[in-house]
C-alpha cells in the first residue's frame, strides 16, 4: 500500500482533512523536484486521530518535533512528514487550495500564494538543512508560474511570512 493510499484510507475513515505540501506541492505547480517522502499539513487538533490511524496502517512515529512529525513507512510506502498548524491557519491555507491527482487519488495542495507563504516561513527559521532547497523552490516556482518577483504583492507576501532580508536575497539572486 502506498503512502497516498494510506492517507486516502485514514482521511476517509476518520473524516480528516489534509493538504499536500513539500515537493509534491511544488511539483503540482510545474517545478519538478525529486523527493523521498510525502509531506502533509494538518489541523493540530486532529493529531491523535491521525497518529492512531497512520500507526494502524503500519507507519511509526520516529521524530516528534511538536509541530513537525516524521514517520517511517511500511514496505512499499514512502516516509511521511506531518506539519501541524492551528485550526484557523489550516482553514486559511485550505482556501483556494488546488485539486490535483496524485497516486491515483484526488487531493489538494495550497494555492501558489500560500505555498510561497509556507516556503517563506521556513526560510525565516534559517534551518541549515532546509535553506537552499526552499530558496530554490521559491525561485523556480516563480519562474514556472510567471510570478513577478518585484511586484508589490510578492514583496508583501515575502515580508509578511519571511523577512525583508529574504526578499532582498531573492532579488539579488535574480539580478
Amino acid at each position: 500500500m502506498t503512502t497516498f493510499e494510506i492517507l486516502n484510507e485514514v482521511s476517509s475513515w476518520a473524516r480528516l482533512e489534509f493538504l499536500i505540501i513539500g515537493a509534491h506541492a511544488v511539483n503540482a505547480y510545474g517545478y519538478s523536484r525529486f523527493t523521498e517522502d510525502v509531506d502533509i499539513l494538518i489541523n493540530r487538533d486532529d493529531r491523535l486521530v491521525w497518529l492512531s490511524g497512520l500507526e494502524a496502517k503500519g507507519l511509526s512515529l520516529y521524530r516528534d518535533g511538536g509541530v513537525f512529525l516524521q514517520m517511517t513507512a511500511p514496505p512499499g510506502a514512502d516516509p511521511l512528514d506531518l506539519m501541524l498548524v492551528k485550526a484557523e491557519t489550516f482553514a486559511r491555507l485550505k482556501e483556494g487550495a488546488k485539486a490535483i491527482s496524485i497516486g491515483g487519488f484526488t487531493t489538494h495542495v495550497p494555492s501558489l500564494e500560500n505555498l510561497f507563504a509556507l516556503k517563506f516561513h521556513v526560510l525565516k527559521q534559517e534551518l541549515p538543512h532546509r535553506g537552499y532547497k526552499d530558496f530554490m523552490d521559491v525561485l523556480s516556482l516563480a519562474d514556472c508560474n510567471g510570478v513577478d518577483l518585484r511586484s508589490d504583492k510578492f514583496k508583501e507576501l515575502c515580508e509578511k511570512f519571511g523577512s525583508r532580508k529574504i526578499y532582498e536575497r531573492i532579488l539579488a539572486f535574480k539580478g
